[in-house]
């Protein structure tokens, strides 16, 4: 099999401004590689990311022992990246999985902080949250509502170029431990969230979905499955006219390794799928050359 180069990554103190597009790094062929060692990926867990539509701001989850979870942001300013700092709207130790709209107005995220009135945060599951781009950077975070957070569990939203909100749920409805589920948007409400079927969705377990803007394609983690090359895989699925889906396909040992491989993203561009990854680690992120589901569709 062939996996990623890994390598051991240095702590964040050592970042200073870089230039250029993603970061500044030398981009990656077919097969994945670490993303910014020693600027993004370091010795600490980094799971999830996210660019902003212009490509920008790039965003991506931090965790730890001591302080929990937290959502950070880089910025490109006047042409060079400036050092993470916890993103605005992230105030909670539960905060994970950001994911940006089509236009960069709205962020949504996962987290466990307390629902409006409630005194208590949650005990087990997650909700989905939201905040709206302002003048000055993000507004204040809001509860989504209770018809996508209508579950055990709602996590890892990720938004089509209209709106369509996909998630990984918990819900009595499932076919297995975690779902895909999407919420269609009108009139700016989001409807009763629908299971995407049993094609997509199976007896294991399913989480973590990155949704094509134009809703052509998903790729998702599973872990159980058969064919699984290590702890959770990325799988790639195709959605066809009529709304139908083919049956999830193993992405392959250039991208999946021998330990869990998760949170996959497409960059806006459309050119690299980054993801996290076990492979060396509590969690780095990885990138690869989107080539790979244009081979696997067939193209």
């Amino acid at each position: 099999m062939t996996f990623a180069q890994t390598r051991a990554a240095p702590d964040r103190a050592e970042w200073s401004d870089v230039p250029g597009p993603y970061l500044g790094q030398e981009p990656p062929g077919e097969v994945a590689e670490i993303f910014a060692p020693g600027l993004i990926s370091t010795d600490q867990s980094e799971i999830g990311s996210a660019f902003s539509p212009d490509q920008k701001e790039f965003y991506f989850t931090t965790w730890t022992r001591e302080a929990g979870a937290k959502i950070m942001v880089t910025r490109q300013i006047d042409g060079t990246w400036k050092a993470p700092q916890v993103a605005s709207f992230s105030n909670h130790p539960s905060d994970v999985d950001a994911a940006i709209n089509f236009d960069g107005s709205r962020v949504f995220f996962g987290t466990r902080r307390p629902r409006p009135g409630e005194r208590e945060d949650r005990q087990e599951g997650f909700d989905i949250w939201f905040a709206d781009r302002a003048e000055t950077g993000w507004g204040t975070a809001k509860f989504l509502g209770p018809v996508v957070n209508s579950g055990t569990s709602q996590v890892y939203p990720t938004v089509t170029r209209d709106g369509t909100l996909y998630f990984q749920a918990i819900r009595d409805d499932g076919y297995g431990k975690a779902d895909i589920y999407r919420s269609r948007l009108a009139n700016g409400n989001y409807q009763m969230p629908e299971n995407l079927g049993a094609i997509v969705n199976s007896e294991h377990y399913e989480g973590d979905v990155y949704i094509a803007p134009d809703e052509s394609y998903l790729i998702v983690s599973i872990y159980g499955r058969e064919d699984d090359i290590g702890g959770g895989d990325l799988y790639v699925s195709f959605r066809s006219d009529n709304d139908t889906w083919s049956p999830p396909r193993n992405m392959g040992p250039e991208i999946n390794s021998d330990k869990r491989d998760f949170c996959p993203m497409v960059t806006p561009d459309g050119k690299y799928l980054f993801f996290s990854s076990k492979r060396d680690s509590d969690g780095d992120i990885f990138w690869v050359d989107a080539g790979v589901i244009h081979k696997l569709r067939g193209d």
